[in-house]
Order: structure tokens, then C-alpha cells, then sequence
């Protein structure tokens, strides 16, 4: 399915693009970066790079990881009876090679 063309000027794309832009950094949701970025050591490097070169916000590592509760107890699915998954702060500490 393609999408129909628009018809904007390039200063209404550009007041598109800015409104995109404006809402997606007031958001809250997470969102992955790239699969490029997949190991902390690549994520830390564009992390360095992207403070040195303007604005940004919330860049933290994250990976998918059990759910906890205040005890620290997986959340477990009702259904399933399976932890859910869902993001979570990494840490060095919390993922050594085993």
C-alpha cells in the first residue's frame, strides 16, 4: 500500500516537520534507537557524541528485561503466568556475562 502524495509548500513541510518533531520529544513512550547501537559499548560512544552536539533528552541504555514490582518480584502475565517484558535501566552490574 503506498501512501498518496502530498501537496505541501516547503515552508508548510517544514512547520510539518517542526509540529513531528515537537511532539515526539514531549512524549514519554521508549522508544529503541537503532539496532546499530545493540551493545552498551556502541550506545555509551552515541550517547558522548550526541551531548557534545546539541540538545537531547532521556538518552539512557535500556533493554528488555522482567518487569518488577516495589518487592522486586516479576510481574507475572494473568494469562500466561510468564514475566512480562518491558524496558529497563541498564546497568553494568545487572547483565554480567555469565
Amino acid at each position: 500500500m503506498v501512501a498518496p502524495p502530498v501537496d505541501l509548500s516547503p515552508a508548510e513541510w517544514n512547520e510539518a516537520v517542526k509540529r513531528h518533531a515537537e511532539a515526539t520529544m514531549a512524549g514519554e513512550r521508549v522508544k529503541q534507537l537503532s539496532a546499530l547501537f545493540d551493545t552498551p559499548q556502541h550506545a555509551m560512544q552515541f550517547i558522548e557524541l550526541a551531548k557534545r552536539a546539541g540538545a537531547c533528552r532521556d538518552l539512557k541504555i535500556r533493554c528488555k528485561a522482567a518487569l518488577l514490582d516495589e518487592k522486586g518480584k516479576k510481574i507475572l502475565n494473568p494469562k500466561t503466568r510468564m514475566p512480562l517484558i518491558g524496558w529497563a535501566d541498564w546497568t553494568p552490574e545487572s547483565h554480567k556475562a555469565a
